[in-house]
């Protein structure tokens, strides 16, 4: 992308106020305000950073009695991950490819497809004694005389004795039932080793994910396995009931962009954010999302990390990384919105401090914080409390998993994305709509979770190629 477009389309355009004098945009991302990587959860994960170069080790693992990879297989996994521009030619975008357009340059991938590891053991005797599965390839490929430890070092760039994103693909046919042949991010149990680096954090993924109805080459589900891989969670229910998402993001099902929750916490965006509490209106302009990653953040009391209640305002193109997903459905996935128009979004990324109880054998919400300790007890944790599945919420609700840790707001009289319906064209905000915190079916009683009321109005004065303009006012602030 070229640099004189990214520059117009970063600058924030002018906004004004009720006197329609031009009002600055305020403080956005604090130094030193809490950051994903200070959870509890990102530092036991062993998570990678999401910012400059970094590196992928992709081991393909053929179990006893399996099917070979072919050259064709290894071309295939060396396309997915590392293409330049996979997208131009005969399929979907590489790894490589959509992190850099996404981060807009932000995060590089580079590395290899290692020769293929063939492992003396069946899966049925494996399943028997109880293995994990992506061990046992791991454990034979780290003990290869043919890998030497400066080869391994080079793939651990931080530094603390673990490759730092190892993908283990195996040629075993996937299984739509779950189990051990699907596609998932885990760590294993070893100890770090400086001279030698183990393996850690990984992704297990099998061949058959690579390829699609619609793409000869298809790197969906790595490119979202790879959002793990940086410190994502997901963002679908486990329980395929309440989609708040909608679907429609990287993390949730697998399509489009990531969306600007996404990339605050990875460090790529920084929100425009205005003082509302001294204007009771006020106008802004926005760029396309997906080529300038600039974004509305609203809450007069936001605390200036990603970690706090927001709302957030995009506009969304159906362009650049977006279109392969707005022009064809993948799979029995939605296809991606494809009219352009404001996407609004519910943030409840507060930060929870979570003790054990030994009486219930769970973790259990004590408080919300606004600072992380840099040291505490193993019988405290700190996490983003709220999730978009019931299983992770650790909220002060008095029904766990009501609030959600991202929501797309609609622009719709019911909310049916808590049946489990997709969101679709009609879920975004077009010129002449309006959205309030007082009506939407998304918010409850018009507050945020903690409890105050919104107070919003967002009308949608304008929409062309360029931009959008949305007017937001504010009951709550001065006049």
């Amino acid at each position: 992308m070229k640099r004189k477009v990214l520059l117009s389309l970063s600058l924030p355009l002018l906004l004004s106020g009720c006197g329609n004098e031009p009002i600055a945009p305020a403080e956005g991302i604090s130094p030193g305000a809490m950051e994903l990587s200070d959870t509890t959860e990102f530092v036991e994960s062993d998570a990678c950073s999401a910012l400059g170069e970094q590196r992928i080790l992709v081991i393909p693992c053929r179990f006893q009695g399996e099917r070979e990879f072919t050259d064709g297989d290894l071309s295939t996994l060396e396309q997915a991950f590392f293409a330049e521009e996979l997208s131009s030619a005969k399929g979907y975008f590489s790894v490589k490819e959509f992190y850099s357009k996404s981060s807009l340059g932000k995060l590089s991938f580079s590395g290899e497809v290692a020769p293929v590891v063939d492992v003396p053991y069946t899966v049925k005797e494996l399943e028997e004694e109880g293995d994990y599965l992506p061990g046992v390839p791991a454990e034979i490929y780290s003990k290869l005389d043919s890998v030497s430890s400066s080869f391994l070092s080079s793939y651990d760039l931080d530094q603390d004795g673990y490759v730092d994103n190892a993908v283990f693909v195996y040629s075993s046919p996937r299984s739509e039932r779950g189990g051990n042949f699907w596609a998932w991010v885990a760590n294993f149990a070893t100890d770090p080793n400086k001279e030698r680096p183990s393996f850690n954090h990984h992704m297990w993924v099998g061949i058959d994910f690579f390829s699609s109805e619609q793409y000869e080459v298809d790197a969906h589900t790595a490119i979202h396995e790879t959002g793990h891989l940086l410190g994502l969670r997901d963002y679908y229910p486990s329980d395929s009931y309440n989609l708040a998402l909608g679907g429609h993001s990287m993390m949730d099902y697998n399509i489009s962009d990531h969306d600007p929750y996404s990339k605050m916490l990875l460090r790529w965006a920084d929100p425009l954010y205005y003082d509302f509490s001294s204007y009771s209106s006020l106008t802004v302009s926005l760029p396309p999302f997906q080529r300038s990653n600039q974004f509305l953040l609203f809450n007069p009391n936001w605390n200036h990390s990603a970690l706090d209640e927001y709302l957030l305002f995009e506009f969304y193109t159906p362009d650049g990384i977006n279109v392969p997903d707005a022009e064809k459905r993948y799979g029995s996935r939605p296809l991606g919105f494809t009219k352009p128009g404001i996407k609004v979004y519910h943030v409840d990324s507060r930060v929870a401090k979570c003790h054990y109880s030994s009486q219930q054998y769970a973790w259990l919400f004590s408080e919300y914080v606004e600072s992380i300790p840099s040291s505490y007890p193993e019988d405290e944790m700190y996490v983003i409390g709220a999730c978009n599945s019931n299983e992770g919420s650790r909220t002060d609700a008095s029904r766990q998993g009501r609030y959600k840790q991202i929501a797309l707001v609609e622009n719709k009289e019911f909310n049916r994305l808590q049946t489990g319906e997709s969101a679709d064209d009609g879920s975004l905000f077009y010129q002449g709509d309006e959205f309030s915190s007082s009506s939407s079916p998304y918010f409850l009683r018009g507050e945020w979770n903690s409890k105050e009321a919104i107070n919003l109005t967002m009308k949608v004065d304008e929409i062309s190629p360029e931009k959008a303009t949305i007017t937001l006012t504010y009951q709550g602030g001065s006049l």
